[in-house]
């Protein structure tokens, strides 16, 4: 893979575009794995919500979004040492961000964890 761009936070793209979709880092997202592939990994990811940390793209042009997981205890260690997870944007569910205008809305589902977030 290669980072098409450097940002002030290192090599990748801050936000992306594929298939009418926009992926930014720090935006949250919900992993749905198993259409393209699956194994027992990709069980255990199904459904977890994460966040896009770097967007990379590689010499055939294709969109790598490198993630951490949002429940994982070691989330701030493995953003500082760029040890992420990565995924295919058709692996991916962009979640409803609240509006700044204080409109508080929610992340997803009614029942998921980011459903009281302010």
């Amino acid at each position: 893979m290669r980072a098409v761009e450097t940002t002030e936070f290192g090599p990748g793209e801050n936000q992306v575009e594929v298939n009418g979709v926009r992926f930014a880092s720090h935006d949250k997202v919900r992993l749905k794995l198993g259409h393209r592939r699956c194994d027992v990994i990709d069980e255990v990811f199904n459904g977890r919500v994460a966040t896009v940390e770097k967007i990379y793209r590689d010499y055939d042009d294709k969109v790598y979004l490198g993630v951490t997981l949002d429940d994982d205890p070691a989330q701030d260690m493995q953003r500082d040492l760029a040890r992420y997870l990565y995924f295919f944007p058709d692996e991916v569910e962009p979640l409803q961000a609240p509006s700044s205008h204080g409109n508080t809305g929610s992340y997803g589902d009614a029942d998921d964890e980011w459903s009281n977030a302010a």
